[in-house]
């Protein structure tokens, strides 16, 4: 069994108001290959989110990156050259 992970780069996004839905529509951009250009990245598909899943996007993410920030800077796991 492995450890990897295997993740897409954010390229991009774009976030769309509906305030007769009181919702946001989300398309993230993504890269797919070591080789695409962040100008070829292919889109999600739109997602909506309600006000309050938004909200709560936000805070996950404010978490995360706190987290992040104040582990520092360590080398992934794996072999070394």
């Amino acid at each position: 069994m492995t450890n990897e992970i295997s993740a897409n780069p954010v390229a991009g996004w774009e976030v769309k108001t509906v305030p007769a839905m009181q919702a946001l529509l989300i398309e993230f951009k993504f890269i797919s290959t070591p080789f695409q250009r962040p100008d070829e990245a292919q889109s999600t598909p739109t997602l909506a989110v309600t006000v309050q899943q938004a909200k709560e996007l936000i805070e996950v993410l404010k978490r995360g990156v706190s987290a992040v920030e104040s582990a520092g800077y360590t080398s992934p796991p794996g072999p070394r050259h």
